[in-house]
């Protein structure tokens, strides 16, 4: 009789365990969605006025503003005073870092017609003012094209500098921080990439262990150009990069996005794209920056990925990947071999959910999911639970 009842409380535990495991990872915040205005494009979140709680800030290509959203701490979110930037182009990325040595927040924009890095400086409660000699040419280039931003310290100075990439053109251009929100051209460099291979897709980070930042490129917009190629330039640590020796590893096509992470926990940096074509590659780091597809990828999404996400959203001690899938939010569970879908996803989000952004909004120590919504006036936010 004993020996029966054990046999049932273990049972009991399992079926427990099992419904436990099946609840959704994450769920709409309390304030979710949270209106910013129409046809919300790149986000990011940060804390912009010290409290202690993340806010968010959303660029418009179609309505040519920014806007800002002050968090509570809860998942809910305000209109911060004097949060509206009015531009008078459309923008393309959005970057946060502090580029006055103020310890407050700046913004950087890059503007889609010319090669213009757009600088606003933050006041610390939640607004921005537009930088002195602003906006910064990093080239003469004025296709139209919504080039990427990034703030990296590319000549070891100990100030910010800025490097935008231009598909179009395959190039990657710089400008050099003064440490005071000014910027002055630096070099502009060439990408080994066919030019008709469409758009590329740019990420920087110390890929050989150098101690220098190097450049990551994919090539491949549509998936009617045929395969990826990914390329990196070895960083001197002067503001100058070079070809990496080797040939170009080849992708899926379709690359939208590119970021670098530690995937497999060796403290190197390995690469991990999201395609058009329904698939996410991770690509693992030698360590001397030479890479290899991992074991089983490229990963199926079961839908068009669009800007992803790394981190551990499950607090397992592995590297998860939150995509934006148009009108959802796909996420999927590193289990030290693959990727599984976790538990709920897709997560339901706003029409035109092609950007998003990763952080612990509501202060529990858990990554939650902030969606845009290109096709609405609003973004989901979605709370890990």
């Amino acid at each position: 009789m004993t020996r029966i009842l054990v046999l049932v409380l273990f049972a009991l535990m399992g079926w427990a365990t099992q419904g436990q495991s099946q609840t959704p990872l994450f769920s709409p915040a309390p304030g979710s969605p949270v209106t910013v205005g129409p046809g919300s494009g790149n986000i990011i979140t940060a804390d912009l006025n010290g409290d202690g709680h993340l806010d968010l800030v959303t660029g418009h290509i179609q309505s040519r503003i920014l806007t800002v959203q002050l968090g509570d701490g809860a998942g809910r979110f305000a209109p911060a005073p004097n949060g509206l930037i009015a531009l008078n182009y459309m923008p393309g990325h959005i970057q946060l870092g502090d580029l006055n040595g103020d310890k407050i927040l700046d913004l950087g924009v890059t503007i889609s017609d010319r090669d213009n890095v757009d600088i606003f400086l933050g006041n610390g409660k939640g607004s921005f003012s537009r930088a002195p000699g602003s906006p910064f040419t990093a080239s003469a280039s004025e296709e139209f094209y919504t080039r990427s931003i990034h703030f990296v310290d590319i000549n070891e100075d100990g100030k910010l500098d800025i490097i935008t990439a231009n598909g179009r053109k395959n190039t990657f251009a710089t400008l050099i921080g003064n440490g005071r929100g000014g910027f002055s051209p630096g070099q502009t460099m060439k990408l080994d990439l066919d030019p008709g291979q469409g758009r590329i897709v740019f990420a920087c980070g110390d890929v050989d262990g150098d101690g220098h930042l190097d450049a990551v490129a994919v090539s491949g917009a549509g998936a009617d150009l045929g395969p990826g190629r990914v390329v990196v330039q070895r960083g001197d640590g002067k503001g100058a990069f070079k070809n990496a020796s080797g040939p170009a590893l080849s992708v899926p096509p379709g690359a939208f996005c590119l970021e670098l992470a530690d995937m497999n926990g060796d403290q190197r940096l390995d690469i991990v794209i999201s395609h058009g074509s329904n698939d996410v590659s991770v690509l693992l780091n030698n360590g001397k920056g030479v890479f290899a597809p991992a074991p089983g990828s490229p990963y199926n999404l079961g839908t068009e990925g669009w800007e992803l996400a790394v981190g551990d959203v499950n607090r397992d001690g592995k590297k998860d990947l939150v995509v934006a899938t148009v009108e959802s939010v796909t996420v999927l569970l590193g289990d030290g071999r693959g990727f599984v879908p976790a538990p709920g996803s897709p997560f339901h989000a706003g029409p035109g959910s092609y950007h998003l952004a990763v952080g612990d909004v509501n202060g529990d120590g858990k990554l939650d999911v902030a969606a845009a919504s290109f096709g609405g006036n609003a973004v989901t936010v979605l709370l890990g639970r």
